[in-house]
Formats: C-alpha cells, sequence, structure tokens
C-alpha cells in the first residue's frame, strides 16, 4: 500500500491537528516543575491560531519557519519523529535523520495548518492536568471546530528544562503509535531513501483543501 496514503488519509490529518495543538505551548515550565503547563498550553495554541488562521495554502507555505519556530518552544520534533521510527530509526545515518525529522515536521506543520485556516477558530478546553509518573505530566482537553469535537491528551516531559510534548493522543489514537506502525510497515520492504523521496514529494505537492471538513 502507498504509504503516502497512510500516512495522510481523512484520520490521519484530524491526528495531525492534534498533534499540532499540542506543538504549541510557550513559555513551559522547566524540568520537575510544581507550575502547572496547561495555562502556557492554551495561551500558545492561540498564538499559533492567530497566525494560521484564514491565510491560503500558498502563505501557510510560506509562514512554515514562523510557525515551527513557534512550536519549538513546546514541541520535541526530534524526538517525536525518533519515537515513531522506533527501532527503525537506526536504519538512517545520522544525515538521513536530519532530514527525516525536518520533512516529517513541516508535513505535520503544513497539514494541520491549511486544515486549521480552511475552518471555523478551533478552540481548546483543558478538562485535567496531572502527574503521570517522574518528570511527565498529561494535559486532557477537548478541541472544538465547525462544531467537531475531538478528545486529546497531551503528553509532557523535561526537554531541555522545559515541557514538551512527546506525544498526543487523539480519542486514544497515540500519534507516535500511527506513525510508528506506518513505518514499520514501510521498512519490511523498503529503504530509508525510498521513505525520504516519499516525503519529500509530498512535500512539493500542491496543497489540496478539503472544503466542509476540518
Amino acid at each position: 500500500m502507498n504509504l503516502l496514503r497512510l500516512m495522510f488519509p481523512r484520520t490521519a490529518v484530524l491526528l495531525v491537528g492534534c498533534l499540532m495543538l499540542s506543538a504549541s505551548v510557550s513559555h513551559a515550565a522547566p524540568a520537575a516543575p510544581a507550575a502547572d503547563p496547561a495555562p502556557a498550553l492554551v495561551a500558545v495554541i492561540n498564538s499559533v491560531i492567530d497566525i494560521v488562521l484564514g491565510k491560503s495554502p500558498d502563505a501557510i507555505s510560506s509562514l512554515l519557519p514562523q510557525i515551527r519556530t513557534k512550536m519549538s518552544e513546546s514541541f520535541a520534533v526530534d524526538a517525536i519523529v525518533q519515537r515513531a521510527f522506533g527501532r527503525n530509526w537506526t536504519k538512517l545515518t545520522p544525515a538521513q535523520q536530519t532530514e527525516a525529522v525536518d520533512l516529517l515536521g513541516k508535513l505535520i506543520i503544513r497539514t494541520y495548518a491549511t486544515q486549521l485556516a480552511s475552518g471555523s477558530r478551533p478552540t481548546l478546553a483543558v478538562t485535567a492536568s496531572r502527574e503521570i509518573g517522574p518528570d511527565r505530566r498529561e494535559i486532557v482537553s477537548t478541541a472544538t471546530q465547525d462544531g467537531k469535537v475531538v478528545n486529546v491528551i497531551y503528553r509532557l516531559a523535561p526537554v531541555d528544562g522545559q515541557w514538551k510534548v512527546y506525544d498526543v493522543l487523539a480519542e486514544n489514537v497515540s500519534v507516535v503509535g500511527n506513525y510508528r506502525q506506518q513505518f514499520d510497515a514501510h521498512f519490511t520492504k523498503k529503504s530509508a531513501d525510498e521513505l525520504l523521496t516519499l516525503l519529500r514529494s509530498k512535500l512539493e505537492a500542491p496543497v489540496v483543501v478539503e472544503k466542509g471538513k476540518s
């Protein structure tokens, strides 16, 4: 089966959207803080929404560096990608690993931002923020857009002295786990070079906006 179809189906777009919401935390607390990171998460999500809402796909593509800079305050891109590859990560050379982080990060950002820009302003309501283990926190929330509600759980850990999201569960489906299954399937028969070629071609392809869908 075509990996690109696996990676970007209708349900995957929803997961990507939730991932990008999770990527928008700013002013994160230091490692093992007493402060609750949820308010900062909500504040920076709104900042990212302000950047992309109502923008065209071409405009969003030009804004990717700005969006990614904002996201990097709380989104552990390297960790997300490496966890998604799982055991397959060692099948990539250091140069391929760097490119994989760059390409997959851009695809996630562009896919979500385009969907976000084409609908009404989404809202995030936090219902719980709690410790789930040593140096681990979980923020439980709902994301609402155009009348559709998605249950979203953000999982955070201290990275470089700040709380950063390392996985997101949308309707109890892990984004990291979802990608890992796809990469496991790919690497049973194909190479890292072939995967990077697929990611490049997806990134270079025109963005198609599905009207009426979030």
